[in-house]
């Protein structure tokens, strides 16, 4: 399920929740599938926003958690599922060998898991879980997957973005522990030079076991960035492999968002702030657009605490390309938090 604005449907949708007047009165029924007339009809009587279903297959695994559980401890369960391979994994890599059966079952399991609207709060909502190499790239790779889903990219597309993102660190496991979670951007000069050898190291990994130069080319440039202030060549614009843009926005999505020893974990909305004010410079804006315009669809109907210690519902976001939305308090009134900078988002309560 997702949250969208009205201006956004389409016909075809298919309701997740009923939508009521403000008498309480049905106006369209959970399951209704939206024509022009239902669209019509709810931008006449103002109504902000519903909620959409997902039309995605789902693996075996995931489906029989779903049976029992909510969407969100599914994800949860399926996420541990993973987890155990991904471990498998980075524990092989450590001693040289790229196992490539097992990596190909990470993938398999993580496709389903990219291919769900919740994703981004079901991540979020994970973050009391430790941070590893392998937790990591598992995330990356979710995030990498469902960006290229949203970009409307093949199966098979996404398949081998989803494998180039979980592989993307790889070379990491020859980096002292104590480099591995590190902010490049906090690294002393000698340290600086040995972190960012890690892309070079990893693109070599792969080379060597046979997996395709595309896979390589993430490994080797994912940290580069189109105004060429990236590493390890200072690659510019379209020089940058476009399988590496997409693994760039979604590991910086990630590390911006995930829970680091001695760091405060954030909320999405600031990394909404981060991506809108890096679009057309660091960052790729046909890999920003689409990721920010779902990001702020489901967050849309969240009830969050702000830093002044007001608590609201997230009403929508402004028209223009805003970094912040408009909050409607829970004592009355609404905030345009692009208007008060210094007022933050602090916690929310995904939907």
């Amino acid at each position: 399920m997702k949250a969208v604005s009205v201006e956004r449907l389409e016909p075809g949708m298919t309701l997740a929740r009923t939508v009521t007047n403000e008498d309480m009165v049905i106006v369209l029924s959970e399951g209704t599938v939206l024509t022009n007339a239902h669209i019509t009809r709810l931008q006449s009587l103002d109504v902000p926003v519903v909620h959409i279903k997902d039309d995605f297959d789902l693996s075996q695994n995931y489906q029989q958690a779903s049976a029992v559980l909510k969407k969100n401890k599914a994800f949860s369960h399926e996420f541990d599922v993973v987890a155990k391979y991904a471990d498998e994994v980075f524990e092989s890599l450590k001693n040289g060998e790229i196992p490539k059966e097992q990596t190909q079952k990470v993938a398999a399991h993580i496709l389903p898991l990219a291919d769900n609207s919740g994703t981004i709060d079901y991540l979020f909502s994970l973050g009391h879980k430790s941070t590893t190499l392998a937790l990591h790239s598992e995330r990356v790779a979710i995030l990498s997957g469902i960006i290229a889903k949203w970009m409307h990219f093949d199966w098979e597309e996404i398949r081998t973005v989803v494998t180039a993102a979980f592989l993307h660190d790889v070379g990491k496991v020859k980096l002292p522990d104590r480099l591995i979670d590190r902010d490049p951007d906090n690294l002393e000069e000698e340290d600086l030079k040995v972190y960012r050898k890690h892309c070079e190291d990893g693109s070599e990994m792969l080379k060597k076991s046979g997996l395709s130069e595309v896979i390589q080319k993430v490994a080797l440039c994912h940290h580069e960035r189109m105004n060429g202030t990236g590493f390890p060549n200072g690659l510019t614009g379209d020089k940058i492999p476009p399988y590496a843009r997409i693994v760039a926005v979604a590991n910086t999505y990630d590390d911006l968002t995930s829970e680091k020893p001695g760091a405060v974990k954030r909320t999405p909305f600031h990394a909404v702030s981060y991506f809108v004010r890096e679009i057309y410079s660091s960052l790729d804006p046909v890999v920003c657009v689409p990721l920010l315009t779902r990001i702020k669809d489901s967050l849309i109907g969240s009830h969050v605490t702000l830093s002044n210690g007001n608590k609201g519902i997230v009403a929508m976001y402004p028209n223009d390309f805003s970094a912040l939305p408009i909050i409607s308090l829970d004592d009355g009134g609404n905030i345009n938090l692009n208007k008060y900078p210094n007022i933050t988002v602090i916690q929310y309560e995904p939907l």
